[in-house]
C-alpha cells in the first residue's frame, strides 16, 4: 500500500485552489447572451443619398462617421467575453462586425439569413422607403396580413423563415456556452423579428424605440428561450412604457 502526504505548502495551495474553483460562477449561472448588433451608418442611412444599385454585396459600405461608430463599438465591447460573432452578408455590416471581431481576435461567420428586409425597392423606383416601411408595419403589426409585401420584396412571413431558423440553430449551438455571441445585422430586420423571438418584447417596440446605428440588443437564453434584458440602454421593466 502506498500512502501519499503532503507537505504544509502543499496542502495549504490545494486548499486554496479549491476554494477558488468553488466561488468562481458556474456554467449555469452565467447564461448564454445573444447580443444583437445594428450597424454602423453606411451610405444607404444618409438622407438624400440615392439608391444607385440594389442593395446587396458590397454596395453602401460604411460612412466616415460608420468607420468611426464601428471603431468606438470594438472599444466599448474590449472587455466583454464575446466567444463568436456572426454576421450579414451586407458590406456595412461586415465591416462593423470586424471591427469588434479583430479587437477580440475571433473568426467573422457570415449569416445571408441576417441581411435587411427587402422591401421591394429598386434603383428606378420611385417610391419613399418610408411610406412604404410605414404602409408594410400597418399591415405587419396591425392589420396581422405577414404575407403583405411592396412588389417583389419580402413579406413577414418570409422574414421569419428566413431568420428565425438561423437565430434558434445558434442558440441551439451555443446553448451550453457561457459568454457572449453576438449577431450584426440590420435595423428593421433586428426590429420586427427580435420581438418575435423574445415575447417580453411589445411587436411594436422599435418604432417607438428605433435602434440607432451600432445599437444592441442585449438578450439571454432562458430555459432554451430568449429572453430580452436590454433594448440599447432601455432595461427590460421599461418596454412596457
Amino acid at each position: 500500500m502506498i500512502t501519499t502526504r503532503l507537505n504544509r505548502r502543499a496542502f495549504v495551495g490545494l486548499v486554496g485552489a479549491v476554494a477558488l474553483a468553488a466561488s468562481l460562477p458556474s456554467t449555469a449561472d452565467t447564461p448564454l447572451q445573444i447580443w444583437f448588433v445594428r450597424h454602423g451608418e453606411s451610405e444607404i442611412n444618409v438622407p438624400g443619398n440615392p439608391r444607385t444599385v440594389p442593395d446587396g454585396g458590397v454596395s453602401y459600405p460604411l460612412t466616415r462617421k460608420g468607420v468611426e461608430q464601428a471603431r468606438a463599438l470594438a472599444e466599448s465591447l474590449s472587455g466583454a467575453p464575446i466567444t463568436k460573432i456572426y454576421s450579414s452578408t451586407h458590406l456595412r455590416a461586415i465591416q462593423t462586425a470586424d471591427a469588434v471581431a479583430f479587437d477580440h481576435t475571433l473568426t467573422l461567420s457570415l449569416a445571408p439569413e441576417a441581411v435587411e428586409i427587402d422591401f421591394g425597392m429598386t434603383p428606378e423606383s420611385t417610391q419613399d422607403i418610408r411610406a412604404v416601411y410605414g404602409e408594410l408595419t400597418r399591415k405587419w403589426l396591425i392589420e396581422k396580413d405577414l404575407d403583405a409585401r411592396n412588389g417583389a420584396g419580402e413579406s413577414f412571413t418570409d422574414v421569419q423563415r428566413r431568420f428565425l431558423p438561423f437565430v434558434r440553430e445558434v442558440m441551439n449551438r451555443h446553448a451550453l456556452d457561457s459568454g457572449i455571441v453576438v449577431i450584426v445585422a440590420h435595423s428593421a430586420t433586428l426590429g420586427f423579428m427580435v420581438p418575435v423571438l423574445a415575447s417580453n418584447v411589445p411587436a411594436d417596440f422599435a418604432l417607438r424605440h428605433p435602434l440607432p446605428n451600432t445599437g444592441i440588443i442585449k438578450t439571454e437564453l432562458r430555459d432554451g428561450r430568449l429572453f430580452c434584458t436590454d433594448w440599447a440602454g432601455l432595461a427590460a421593466s421599461q418596454f412596457g412604457e
